[in-house]
């Protein structure tokens, strides 16, 4: 059910802008009224973005390269998991782009669920007739 985005020419004419990024998934950004709630390695924060390959959040002295212990509490009861986020970049706007190591089936498909409802909000939105 998700993929990884392909390289194809569309006339310039684009559904979504796709932002330089190292990440093959396609990213959504949790609304301001149901955010993604993380603690890494005992740190609270709030996710940027987040997609199928990994999660971004701000960057609190995390450094490059490291793997901390993360608990990602996903809105509207769609659960809590328990893994491992390891910083592969730290962008230039001090948000640390990370990979999420360790989730089992049952949590891809937490995260999975998650962006799927969301893509289906902003679409909606764009539309104009709000979920």
């Amino acid at each position: 059910m998700f993929w990884k985005k392909k390289s194809k020419d569309t006339g310039g004419k684009k559904l979504f802008k796709n932002p330089s990024e190292t990440r093959g998934s396609f990213r959504v950004y949790p609304s301001k009224e149901n955010p993604i709630i993380l603690k890494v390695s005992s740190i609270d924060l709030v996710a940027v973005d987040i997609s199928a390959g990994g999660i971004s959040f701000d960057n609190k002295k995390f450094k490059l390269g490291a793997t901390y212990p993360l608990e990602m509490t996903l809105p509207r009861g769609k659960g809590t998991i328990t893994a491992k986020t390891e910083v592969l970049k730290i962008d230039d706007k001090d948000v640390c782009r990370c990979k999420v190591v360790g989730l089992n089936e049952d949590q891809e498909d937490q995260v999975h669920s998650y962006i799927l409802s969301r893509q289906k909000e902003e679409i909606a939105q764009r539309k104009g007739r709000g979920l």
